[in-house]
Parts: structure tokens; C-alpha cells; sequence
């Protein structure tokens, strides 16, 4: 014996914002199925930064997603000297441990944690990409934190 389920009668959800596509225009499928849509045209022109009422500049904590221009920062990110600065921190840090044991490698990544917090602090939004990555009290509080625990535990560690 079979069951069907049903559901009850079906409503159509209106679609917001509504749908203006003419009947002379040929359907999405259709367009981007011709040879001709695939070849890359001229250059979108690039967005305007959002503006609020009074004219002033929207923060970039609250301006809205832009996937493309996210892609395009991160393809950029090779030509951003604060990931080679903080490369050149952490391999600095390894070396320490190396040479002078745990403790120093992780007293100077605990150094290098206070540096960026202060750095974050000082410099405007949006600040180096290495260290910009929420709102800049959370991200300095954050780095903070996260030297004062590094240093705490370096200093309580047994050490042979």
C-alpha cells in the first residue's frame, strides 16, 4: 500500500522585488547559453563608496559585502607588506625558541602580539590586512589578551 503525502494547497510566495523582465527579453538560460555571453566584455565601472543622507562616508565596518571587491583584495594580498611582517614575526619567534629554548620563542611571539595590537590601534581603518579582521577595539583587545596568555603561560612553564 502506498501513501501519499500531501501538503495542503499550495500558494504562490510573491517573489520581492518583483520581477520586471519585458516578453521580448529572452530568458536568463537563453542568454547565457549563447558563445557570444561567454566572451569578456568592457570592464564593469566600479561601484561609488555608499554614502548616508548627509553625504558623509559609511564606515567600512558598515558598508555592505562586496564579493568582487573582497577577491580583489585578496588577490592583492601578495603585494601587502604586513603578511611579510608578520612572517618575518613568527619566523623570528621560531628562531628564538630555537636557539634560546621555549620560553624566549614564545616571549617574542607574546612581543610580537603587542606590536600588532598597537599597531592596529594607531593606524586608521581599515588598517594592515595581517591584522584587521573585526572592529578595531575587538581586534586589540584580542591581540592583547592573546599576548598577556602567551606570556603567562611562558613564564609559569616548566622549564628543564
Amino acid at each position: 500500500m502506498t501513501t501519499s503525502r500531501h501538503a495542503g494547497p499550495t500558494t504562490a510566495v510573491p517573489v520581492w522585488p518583483p520581477r520586471t523582465t519585458s516578453p521580448a527579453a529572452p530568458a536568463p538560460d537563453a542568454v547565457a547559453s549563447r558563445p557570444e555571453a561567454a566572451a569578456p566584455g568592457p570592464a564593469a565601472p566600479r561601484p561609488t563608496p555608499p554614502a548616508d543622507v548627509a553625504g558623509e562616508e559609511v564606515p567600512p565596518e558598515e558598508r555592505p559585502l562586496d564579493p568582487r571587491a573582497i577577491a580583489r583584495a585578496s588577490l592583492a594580498a601578495g603585494r601587502n607588506a604586513s603578511l611579510f611582517w608578520t612572517l618575518a614575526g613568527v619566523a623570528a619567534s621560531v628562531a628564538a625558541a630555537y636557539l634560546a629554548g621555549a620560553a624566549a620563542g614564545a616571549f617574542a611571539l607574546a612581543l610580537l602580539l603587542v606590536v600588532f595590537a598597537v599597531v592596529r590601534a594607531v593606524l586608521p581603518s581599515p588598517g594592515p590586512a595581517a591584522v584587521s579582521v573585526r572592529a578595531k577595539g575587538l581586534d586589540v583587545t584580542l591581540l592583547l589578551l592573546a599576548a598577556a596568555a602567551l606570556a603567562t603561560l611562558a613564564w609559569v612553564a616548566p622549564t628543564s
